[in-house]
C-alpha cells in the first residue's frame, strides 16, 4: 500500500466514516441522478488506493480490491440513491435537498461499505483474491442492478453479500434468512380512456370515474379468490386522480399501484389476471385502457451455504436473530439471480420505519455494517479457495 492510501486509510477512521454518512444524509440524490454522491465515494476510492473499474456508468461506481495472491472474485454491495420525501427530523445534519431525503437509508449503506473498503484495503496483500465494491444508482427505480450486470461488473464474481439496514432491530443484532426474504415487485400504471360529459347529463358521455372504480373492486378478488391462501400477495393500488370539477365527467382516470409476491408463479397469475380485469371490464362498459408495466425485481431468494456462512461470521460479535419475511422489495435479488448471495437486515433501531419523513438510521450501528462487510468477505474468499463452492 502507498503512503498516500496509507494516510487515508488513516484518515478514513470510524468518526471520518460517521462524519461521512452524514454529510451523505444532508445532500440526497435521488435514483440515477446521484452525480454528487459518485463523486465523493470517488475521491474517497481514490484516496485509498482502490482500483475503480470502468463500466461506463453515468452515475455509482464499481472497483475492485486486489488481493496480494490469486484467487476467486466475491462482490460486496451499497445502494447510493435517495427518495422523493421530505425529511422531517431534528437530526443536526437533516437534508438540505427539498423533497428528497435519505429515507430509506442508503446514505448507512454506502458508509458502511466504504468503511469496510478501507480496512479490507488495508489488508489486501493478505487476501487470496479479489472484493468487487458494486456502489448501485437506481435500486429504488430498480434500474441498478440491472444496470451494473448488463454492464459486466458481475463478470468472475462468485457470490455476492449485501445488508439493508432495519429500523426495528436493535443496533448489535442482524437478522438474517435462507430463502425468500423480501418479495418480488411490478408496478403498474393504468388510464381509463372514456368521455367526458357534463355531469348532470352522464349518458351523453362514458363515465371513466365509475369504470375505474368497479376495477379497482374487482382488483381485490385476485388476492381473494384466485391466489392459494397460503401464498403471500398483496395488490395495492396507491394513487387514483381523474377530474378537475364536481359537475364535469373527465375524459380520463388514471391509477397506480403494485403487486408483491414471493413465487413466480403468483407472480405471473396476478399481472396475468390484472390485465385481463382491467382489459375487460373498461369494454364492459363502452371504454378502452392501457397499461403500463414497471416490472421490478424477483424476490431475494439467499442461497443456503453463503447464508450459514453469513451466520457464522455474525454469531461472533453480534446477536443474529430470523429476519422476518417482509412484502418490501429490493434488486438485490437481481445479483442473487446471477450468482449465490446472501442479504441480511441489519440493526439500525430508528425512531420510524424505512419510507417515512421521520425515519433514522443510528449511525451508532455503522462500526457492525463494517466489520459484517469485512468478515464475511474474507470468510467468503477462505470458503472458495479451500476448494468449495457455493
Amino acid at each position: 500500500m502507498n503512503r498516500e492510501s496509507s494516510d487515508v486509510e488513516i484518515r478514513f477512521d470510524e468518526i471520518a466514516m460517521v462524519n461521512f454518512f452524514k454529510a451523505l444524509h444532508q445532500h440526497p440524490e435521488l435514483s440515477n441522478e446521484e452525480f454528487w454522491t459518485t463523486a465523493q465515494i470517488r475521491k474517497i476510492i481514490a484516496g485509498l488506493g482502490i482500483t475503480e473499474l470502468n463500466y461506463g456508468l453515468s452515475t455509482g461506481l464499481v472497483a475492485e480490491i486486489k488481493g496480494g495472491l490469486p484467487g476467486p472474485t466475491i462482490a460486496l454491495r451499497a445502494d447510493i440513491d435517495a427518495l422523493p420525501i421530505t425529511e422531517k427530523t431534528d437530526l443536526s445534519y437533516r437534508s438540505k435537498v427539498a423533497h428528497v431525503a435519505h429515507a430509506c437509508g442508503h446514505d448507512f449503506h454506502t458508509a458502511a461499505l466504504l468503511g469496510a473498503a478501507a480496512q479490507l484495503q488495508n489488508q489486501a496483500s493478505t487476501l487470496k483474491g479479489n472484493i468487487r465494491l458494486l456502489f448501485e444508482p437506481g435500486e429504488e427505480r430498480h434500474t441498478g442492478a440491472k444496470t451494473l450486470i448488463a454492464s459486466g461488473a458481475m463478470t468472475d464474481v462468485a457470490a455476492i453479500f449485501g445488508i439493508h439496514n432495519m429500523p426495528y432491530i436493535p443496533v448489535g443484532t442482524v437478522g438474517i434468512k435462507v430463502g425468500k426474504l423480501m418479495a418480488s415487485n411490478d408496478n403498474f400504471n393504468v388510464t381509463i380512456n372514456g368521455v367526458g360529459s357534463h355531469a348532470a347529463m352522464p349518458h351523453t358521455g362514458r363515465d371513466p370515474i365509475v369504470t375505474a372504480a368497479a376495477i379497482i373492486m374487482a382488483l381485490q378478488t385476485i388476492v381473494s379468490r384466485n391466489t392459494d391462501p397460503q401464498e403471500r400477495l398483496v395488490v395495492t393500488i396507491g394513487a387514483i386522480e381523474g377530474g378537475d370539477a364536481n359537475n364535469v365527467i373527465p375524459h380520463q382516470v388514471t391509477f397506480k399501484g403494485t403487486i408483491r409476491a414471493f413465487s413466480a408463479e403468483s407472480r405471473a397469475l396476478a399481472k396475468r389476471r390484472l390485465n385481463q380485469i382491467v382489459i375487460s371490464t373498461a369494454e364492459s362498459f363502452d371504454q378502452s385502457a392501457d397499461i403500463e408495466w414497471d416490472h421490478g425485481p424477483a424476490s431475494v431468494n439467499n442461497n443456503q451455504k453463503v447464508t450459514e456462512l453469513v451466520a457464522k461470521v455474525a454469531q461472533s460479535f453480534m446477536t443474529v436473530v430470523p429476519a422476518k419475511t417482509t412484502n418490501a422489495d429490493d434488486d438485490f435479488a437481481s445479483f442473487e439471480e446471477v450468482v449465490p448471495g446472501c442479504y441480511a437486515f441489519l440493526g439500525s433501531h430508528g425512531q420510524a420505519n424505512l419510507h417515512h419523513e421521520d425515519f433514522i438510521a443510528n449511525p451508532e450501528a455503522l462500526k457492525y455494517g463494517v466489520r459484517l462487510h469485512v468478515e464475511v468477505a474474507k470468510r467468503m474468499l477462505d470458503y472458495l479457495n479451500s476448494g468449495l463452492k457455493f
